[in-house]
């Protein structure tokens, strides 16, 4: 019953960006500031997963509204926005740093869902783990990297993956099981 309320809220979720793209793409461009302050946070934290620091973040997620604003005539309806909106923002992550060939820095997984850790060991041990983890996930290629942060930092499904990475759901889940066994190897079975 939980999983069907989460379900519900993110079909609400999709309507009502829905309706407001509709606005926007009838000539109501004010109303794409209702898209940004809800996708903000969760474009800062991707573009800082993606950047390792808080200055380029800042900068890709502001370009990634840049062309939110300046595309959205474009978004087509059959996808969902989200996954359309994380597309863009990866797009503008790599333009940025590959041409610098820099690897992604991670960081701990609370911080990127905006949990909080209560105790200074709780916060050592996620700084240490979050290390280990950033240490194997450079090691993957890109594109298995891009999949296992989507799918457990964002939680997004295959599908939208799919959309993001302009892939198909097979692929998606190869690499997502390649990526995995990587993981596994670097970091023991017990921790991932």
């Amino acid at each position: 019953s939980e999983r069907r309320a989460g379900a519900k809220m993110l079909d609400k979720n999709s309507i009502e960006d829905k309706k407001v793209i509709r606005r926007i793409q009838s000539g109501e461009t004010e109303d794409s500031q209702i898209l940004i302050e809800k996708y903000y946070q969760e474009i800062f934290r991707f573009s800082y997963y993606m950047t390792g620091n808080k200055e380029d973040a800042y900068d890709c997620t502001q370009e990634t509204f840049l062309k939110m604003t300046r595309y959205i005539g474009q978004y087509k309806e059959m996808q969902k926005f989200k996954a359309w909106l994380f597309q863009i923002a990866r797009n503008v992550c790599y333009d940025g740093f590959r041409r610098e060939k820099e690897i992604p820095s991670g960081i701990s997984k609370e911080f990127v869902r905006g949990e909080s850790l209560e105790t200074p060991e709780k916060y050592m041990q996620a700084k240490q783990m979050s290390e280990r983890v950033r240490d194997a996930l450079s090691q993957l290629p890109d594109m298995q990297r891009d999949v296992l942060i989507l799918r457990f930092y964002h939680e997004l499904k295959i599908k939208e993956i799919a959309q993001i990475t302009n892939t198909v759901n097979a692929t998606v889940k190869s690499r997502l099981r390649q990526g995995m066994e990587k993981m596994k190897r670097a970091l023991g079975e017990e921790v991932w």
